[in-house]
């Protein structure tokens, strides 16, 4: 199995725009991006984020295309979603989360179904068929306290209030793998991309393995761009995203929609 590093948009409990906003209002970003793995544009990445009041949903969905999708046989197309709660503070957290894929000899035919539940303490999972190993070693109670999924990071970078580039993620990708997101600004940049053209903000993103990866994990460090929109919001144009499949990809923008508006 390519080295595994981590997980998303990608992602990706960061606090909202502003703790009024935080604690009421309704709010959208979504994006569809190009998956650039291996040297080539491989395949879509679309992420669809909503909030209302005091709650939120994400969504997500990755597919390989040509033949680096036909090479690797489906197994790493997936759909993601998650459902949470905005508190007082403005802080994502999530209470729900699944995804579906990977298309394995043993799965259903869409692929193994991962269902992760979250508590304040802790984070229960599950998976169709029943037998996914957690890892090893897997992580602690303690490891799991106060954790988000890769899904709700992204939509914590989205709703950062401030730099979006100062702060530490906690994060347990697709409810097995725990590890720390540490991102620090790097600088400001002039974005030229499909998706939008203007100023930046460039994060440098230091992965920290902590637990329940299958084979030995070394620190990494990734990139982030991200153009601030008038709502406030940041919208991600370039994220790199690991996957446990084909190393390191990279998200590139081809649209960004912010409240109903796109982005130019």
């Amino acid at each position: 199995m390519i080295k595994k590093i981590a997980a998303a948009a990608l992602a990706l409990g960061l606090a909202l725009a502003g703790p009024a906003a935080a604690q009421s209002g309704n709010r959208s970003f979504d994006g569809v991006y190009s998956v650039h793995a291996r040297g080539v544009e491989a395949g879509d990445f679309t992420y669809s984020f909503r909030q209302n009041g005091s709650t939120y949903t994400a969504t997500a969905e990755r597919e390989m295309k040509g033949w680096v999708g036909a090479a690797l046989r489906r197994s790493q197309d997936y759909t993601y979603s998650v459902r949470g709660n905005v508190t007082a503070d403005g802080t994502l957290r999530p209470t729900q989360y699944q995804h579906q894929g990977g298309r394995r000899r043993d799965d259903r035919p869409n692929g193994r179904l991962v269902r992760a539940t979250f508590s304040a303490n802790d984070v229960a999972t599950t998976s169709v068929p029943a037998g996914m190993g957690m890892g090893d070693p897997p992580a602690t109670a303690a490891q799991r306290r106060g954790v988000i999924d890769q899904i709700t990071a992204i939509a914590a970078m989205v709703t950062a209030t401030g730099d979006p580039c100062s702060r530490t993620l906690p994060i347990y990708m697709d409810g097995r793998s725990r590890f720390d997101f540490v991102l620090t600004p790097n600088g400001t940049v002039n974005i030229n991309s499909r998706a939008y053209q203007g100023p930046g903000v460039r994060c440098r993103v230091q992965f920290r393995p902590i637990a329940g990866f299958g084979d030995p994990q070394e620190p990494a460090t990734l990139t982030f761009l991200f153009a601030r929109t008038e709502s406030g919001m940041w919208a991600p144009v370039t994220i790199e995203m690991p996957t446990d499949g084909v190393g390191v990809v990279r998200l590139e923008a081809r649209r960004l929609t912010v409240n109903g508006q796109r982005l130019r």
